[in-house]
């Protein structure tokens, strides 16, 4: 359970700052601690064999806490992406646009993030593996009244992550590759 604190907090400062304040959670990070002037070092790049690439974004209609067609087809993907991968973790984060009261929005945004941690888990992905969070309508890609354009603020971010918790990158093996290691 302390892991699991200590994890999100660290996305939490991580992805609201770009950086990782010691004082507030009494640990070093190095490169990524607040008022280090060095940039932080870049992901670890793991290496895959997936035909499809990994889902950053999973977006959801309005007032919706469900996917469907091609959206689910992305979740799919990184389900399948984790089962071919055990060494590597997912944190989930929901997020909902800014039409609404910030109550509502927070809720929401929860319900999406539970709803793709629970099909992560159903496709047989381990709870232990996935870190799921929420920011409400306060992280906003775009900040608009249009309802469609609104779509990209109603959310869920697939942030990978190694084993030890810490993001990663992916390289993707291509159909030359492949032919190469016959």
């Amino acid at each position: 359970m302390m892991k699991f604190a200590m994890t999100v907090l660290f996305l939490n400062s991580l992805l609201l700052s770009g950086c990782v304040s010691d004082r507030a959670i009494y640990a070093e990070y190095g490169k990524l601690e607040c008022g280090n002037n060095t940039p932080p070092p870049a992901p670890v790049e793991i290496v895959v064999d997936a035909t499809e690439p990994w889902p950053t974004v999973i977006n959801f209609g309005f007032d919706e806490s469900h996917t469907a067609g091609n959206q689910h087809q992305k979740l799919m993907s990184a389900a399948m992406i984790l089962k071919q991968n055990p060494s590597l973790n997912v944190a989930v984060i929901g997020s909902a646009d800014s039409s609404g009261k910030n109550a509502y929005n927070n809720v929401l945004a929860q319900k999406r993030a539970k709803y793709i941690t629970d099909a992560l888990e159903q496709q047989g992905i381990s709870a232990s593996r996935i870190i799921t969070m929420s920011t409400g309508a306060r992280e906003q890609f775009v900040v608009t009244n249009n309802k469609q354009r609104n779509r990209v603020n109603r959310r869920v971010q697939l942030i990978l992550l190694g084993d030890d918790f810490n993001p990663v990158s992916l390289q993707y093996k291509t159909a030359t590759d492949h032919l190469s290691a016959q």
